[in-house]
């Protein structure tokens, strides 16, 4: 696992480390630049390094202190450096004034307006995590200069113009190759388009850090955390696996339901019971003959409702069943007397959004609820712009899942799952592959198998979108992103829950 954190945040803790801990400010700044010269030199060749030609460019602010004191480590390892400051001297912080006297005493020349001259690296040191508002033209003029020209960029903390909350363009950014961030990888980092600019992201430990009670509460998943699947026990059946049942598909859509089906199946569960539409009925059991399978015509099927909801561990609703009036009674019965965990997809969300009022019965329930909406459907269910939505992505994620009691798994290029305790993950595995139909109802399907059996709350929800988006990487990288179905997703997950395996016998767990 790691954290991410906002600007407030990261300021936060520099400003505790500094002030509490006692460490100083030039101190974290040192830390920060030999990082920062660490990284370059890993990306040259051996003995390549010396007589490069660096141009290090330069804000006041202590970002700029952390490019001087790059440029520096990098000149004693023999580069060729010029340094610019963007901006009047008397303007700079303690820390970067100092900075600038440490390299005029070592003979450098600080210019106050662009060089002429090819250079191999080019640092960014001109705006750091602050920065908020649009760039002003002087700096703008500087960010066209980075981007047009033919050199290695790398960035120090955040590439400059790059919002270091939402990752939006300030109205200019530099495209860097490489960012080196400090202490904790910020959000704006890994939201588009500001992933996008960082390009390749290396956060580094530079003594920043924080106390247990005031941990980060945004985080994401590393593969170290495959490590949470639930283990199967070797005197397990399939009952003690979970159950899992599928209310998904009307006549146009089985393939939603099908989805759905494997998902879970492939996630681990031990029996999935499926509740589809009459013309699916054959599809279906050719498809999966290992579902039970239930249909329903045109009433509402409240036995076979009543039987399956008694029989789940965990229930998904939603994937394809349409809006009619037959799917809006089956969405109701279910929402008013499922008592185990719940997940709601797809049309199962547009049907709460058309019904705002039977939120309410969520309110007074201890049950766990999955909400997994793309943004369309999340601005249907907050009566909210798509824009609206999509910015300020953690906040507006946890703002509902707050307010209406649910885990809410907020489907994107980066999926956000919030919680009602005020905990968000973002996720960093999956690709563009993975914007096919049909990829979230396998996720549906992955989130209840892996509720059924045992998994619980945020943790299952951040479990399965971390699964899914390593399937969609495996995926793509066999198939290539453009040619990617939902079907390759559930083809890929059995190769990657074979990687996870115990450490006696190596039997898969």
């Amino acid at each position: 696992m790691q954290y991410l954190v906002t600007k407030a945040q990261m300021k936060a803790y520099d400003r505790a480390t500094i002030e509490e801990t006692g460490i100083p400010s030039l101190v974290l700044m040192e830390r920060a630049a030999c990082s920062t010269a660490e990284e370059i030199i890993r990306r040259f060749p051996e003995g390549s390094l010396p007589e490069k030609t660096v141009l290090v460019l330069a804000g006041c602010g202590n970002n700029g202190g952390d490019g001087f004191a790059i440029g520096r480590i990098l000149q004693e390892h023999g580069c060729r450096v010029t340094y610019m400051l963007a901006g009047k001297r008397e303007k700079c912080s303690p820390e970067t004034a100092a900075q600038i006297r440490i390299v005029e005493h070592m003979g450098a020349c600080v210019e106050c307006a662009l060089p002429q001259g090819r250079y191999d690296i080019i640092i960014d040191a001109l705006l750091g995590i602050g920065t908020s508002g649009e760039v002003r033209e002087s700096t703008r003029e500087l960010i066209d200069y980075i981007n047009h020209r033919d050199a290695f960029v790398v960035s120090a903390d955040i590439p400059s113009g790059i919002d270091a909350d939402t990752g939006a363009v300030l109205g200019a950014a530099v495209r860097a190759d490489l960012t080196v961030t400090y202490g904790y990888t910020k959000t704006g980092l890994v939201f588009y388009p500001g992933a996008d600019y960082a390009g390749e992201v290396v956060c580094r430990k530079i003594g920043i850090f924080h106390t247990e009670e005031k941990r980060p509460r945004v985080f994401a998943y590393d593969h170290s955390d495959l490590k949470r699947l639930p283990v199967r026990k070797n005197d397990g059946h399939k009952g003690s696996f979970g159950k899992v049942f599928v209310i998904a598909g009307s006549d146009r859509m089985y393939g939603a339901c099908r989805f759905a089906v494997l998902g879970a199946y492939r996630a681990g569960a031990g029996l999935v019971r499926v509740l589809t539409s009459r013309e699916n009925r054959g599809l279906l059991l050719q498809a999966v003959p290992e579902a039970i399978v239930d249909t329903y015509g045109t009433g509402l099927p409240a036995d076979i409702l009543r039987d399956g909801l008694a029989w789940a561990d965990c229930v998904v609703i939603g994937p394809g069943i349409g809006t009619d009036k037959r799917a809006c009674a089956v969405m109701e019965y279910v929402w008013e007397h499922a008592a185990c965990p719940l997940v709601v997809d797809a049309d199962g969300l547009n049907i709460l959004a058309a019904h705002p009022d039977w939120m309410e019965i969520q309110a007074g329930r201890e049950r766990t609820v999955y909400f997994t909406p793309h943004m369309g459907e999340f601005s249907r269910l907050t009566k909210k712009s798509i824009k609206c939505c999509m910015e300020q992505r953690i906040f507006t994620a946890a703002d509902y899942a707050r307010a209406h009691r649910v885990v809410l798994v907020s489907k994107d290029a980066r999926t956000v799952v919030a919680d009602p305790e005020g905990s968000a993950y973002v996720n960093l595995s999956g690709d563009n592959g993975m914007a096919t139909g049909g990829s979230g109802d396998v996720l549906a399907g992955i989130l209840a198998g892996l509720t059924a059996q045992g998994m619980t709350g945020t943790e299952a929800a951040c479990l399965a979108v971390y699964i899914h988006g390593l399937a969609g990487n495996m995926a793509s990288a066999e198939k290539s992103a453009y040619a990617v179905m939902a079907g390759d997703l559930l083809q890929a997950l059995p190769g990657l829950l074979r990687l996870i395996r115990t450490d006696k016998g190596g039997t898969d767990r």
